[in-house]
């Protein structure tokens, strides 16, 4: 009799869960949100996409092309955007390595390419 129990309590179990997968896999699948700009990323983000931006930059130093990466984050004043982020960055204690890797980005971008960039984006 206990040895019964077990059983029925065992597939009640396996058929919850069973019924709670196919409930999330079949009639409720999870969708990526659609409205979660870039210009909403937490700091933390930011910053690392910074980073990743500064690292392709060593590697191809390409500013335009940096520029129009910066500004998927923060159209107006990406320069401004890779300042903050070196700022956060020493704060929380990134690696040396990778400070120099956006203090480069920020030193090596031509002041009047990125004053041209800003009137071919039309921002003032």
């Amino acid at each position: 009799m206990k040895s019964r129990r077990i059983f029925f309590f065992t597939l009640a179990i396996l058929l919850g869960i069973a019924a709670g997968l196919a409930f999330g896999w079949l009639v409720m699948p999870p969708k990526a949100p659609s409205n979660a700009p870039m210009q909403r990323l937490r700091v933390d983000y930011e910053t690392d996409l910074v980073l990743m931006t500064a690292e392709y930059f060593q590697g191809d130093p390409d500013t335009l092309l940096a520029l129009n990466q910066l500004a998927k984050i923060s159209p107006e004043d990406p320069l401004t955007l890779v300042g903050n982020s070196l700022t956060y960055a020493r704060q929380i204690g990134y690696p040396q390595t990778d400070l120099l890797l956006i203090e480069n980005l920020l030193t090596n971008t031509d002041p009047q390419l990125y004053q041209e960039w800003k009137q071919k984006q039309g921002v003032n």
